[in-house]
């Protein structure tokens, strides 16, 4: 890890209108519009001063600056806002408005040198919006189906399934799309076929996984195991042992996972086998089902990483 006072950072607070900025280079600090034509002047700063930008996740807000930041060749890393707070917190600034969290954010980045995001990839940032949408249309059909269940007047009942059939219809268009987008990019058709090669991942686990986790592939099984929020975490504190607890980490991908571990300990022998050999050691089977999803995750990591079908992966293991 570099020496933090060396390096040329600056942290950028984005609101859905401006910028508050914060040059570690110089001391300098500024508000600016949120605007194209300020985003040009911006990026010659940072490129003058050699600086990394830190920013934190807002919600989409921040893309657009990515974006632009990226193509222009500036080295950006997206953190998360709870980190920075408690950060805050932990330096005994208590204080919050814009100007301090574009100091605060700077502060962050020198100490804690996160690590830089990707450039955004159009096809996956694609990919990401219509597997958003497909999970929200699948949530209204299941909201408009116990509805439908709960009411016994005919006319209401007959809204209610013209509703579900319009979600459903939506459903169809948006698999379509999915499945057309991979199937045009080279890198996510070959992600694709690696995944689904897997018992207990179908369509829509791999188009979550594509979209949602890019680093699959790219880590190690305990980093990516506590980026998704499937890592044990030990709470010992002298002679107190506290129980494993799993936490934070990417919901939507947990969620994914979640029902693909309970597909693949009816149908995938391997973890079928692991599943039962927790159970017979007496453990819940709640637990017992997390546990195949940390394992199903780590084994498709591998597979990712190495370029192998399940059964390469298994004939390798």
């Amino acid at each position: 890890m570099k020496d933090s006072s060396s390096i040329s950072l600056t942290g950028i607070d984005v609101s859905k209108d401006t910028l508050d900025v914060y040059f570690t280079k110089n001391g300098r600090q500024q508000k600016i519009d949120y605007r194209n034509e300020s985003l040009k002047l911006l990026a010659r700063q940072i490129i003058k001063l050699k600086a990394t930008v830190v920013m934190e996740a807002t919600g989409g807000y921040e893309k657009k600056l990515v974006r632009y930041l990226q193509d222009q060749g500036i080295a950006c890393a997206v953190v998360n806002p709870k980190q920075v707070r408690d950060f805050a917190r932990a330096c005994g600034t208590l204080e919050k408005n814009d100007a301090i969290d574009a100091r605060i954010i700077a502060a962050f980045g020198q100490t804690m040198q996160p690590r830089t995001t990707e450039k955004i990839d159009k096809n996956r940032e694609k990919l990401k919006v219509l597997t958003t949408r497909r999970e929200q249309v699948q949530s209204m059909i299941n909201q408009e189906s116990n509805r439908r269940q709960q009411v016994e007047d005919r006319q209401m009942r007959a809204f209610i399934q013209r509703a579900i059939r319009l979600y459903e219809s939506q459903l169809k268009e948006l698999d379509s799309e999915i499945l057309k987008l991979i199937e045009a990019d080279q890198a996510m058709k070959q992600k694709s076929k690696i995944l689904l090669s897997a018992k207990g991942v179908g369509p829509t686990v791999t188009a979550n996984l594509i979209a949602g986790l890019p680093e699959l592939g790219k880590l190690n099984r305990q980093q990516i195991a506590k980026l998704v929020g499937l890592a044990p975490l030990v709470r010992d504190s002298g002679k107190f042992k506290g129980q494993r607890r799993t936490c934070a980490g990417r919901g939507h991908i947990r969620r994914v996972l979640y029902m693909a571990a309970l597909v693949a300990t009816r149908w995938n022998s391997r973890i079928r086998a692991f599943y039962l050999s927790l159970l017979e050691r007496g453990k819940p089977k709640k637990l017992a089902l997390t546990a195949c999803m940390r394992k199903l995750l780590t084994i498709l990591n591998s597979m990712v990483k190495n370029n192998q079908t399940w059964e390469q992966n298994l004939c390798s293991a």
